[in-house]
């Protein structure tokens, strides 16, 4: 299965989705201020997919802002995050443009 592994910042080649069934799903329409996610304490990758506008994510608990944000999810976009060691949480917010998001933790 090498076609579906990365390597990760040590150089361990990792599953870009790993074959779990999800932990956790969240689904959120109204994301306009910081919404907090708090992590399945198994979540290893997040998929994020932006569903009408642009999302802006943020590993932790601090509020996040689309000037203050460690990901960019453009809108129609999926994209897939190793969740940094000791992130318990993750932050999301649109861009004031109504998006929605959809998170699976696996």
């Amino acid at each position: 299965m090498a076609e579906r592994q990365l390597p990760n910042k040590n150089g361990v080649q990792i599953e870009l989705t790993p074959p779990f069934v999800a932990l956790a799903q969240t689904s959120d329409s109204t994301i306009s201020a910081s919404t907090e996610i708090t992590l399945n304490v198994d979540t290893t990758v997040l998929e994020v997919n932006s569903l009408g506008g642009v999302i802006f994510l943020k590993y932790g608990t601090d509020a996040v802002t689309n000037a203050n944000f460690d990901e960019v999810i453009l809108d129609g976009g999926t994209r897939h995050y190793v969740v940094p060691t000791g992130v318990t949480a993750i932050n999301l917010i649109d861009n004031g443009d109504g998006a929605s998001v959809i998170v699976i933790e696996k």
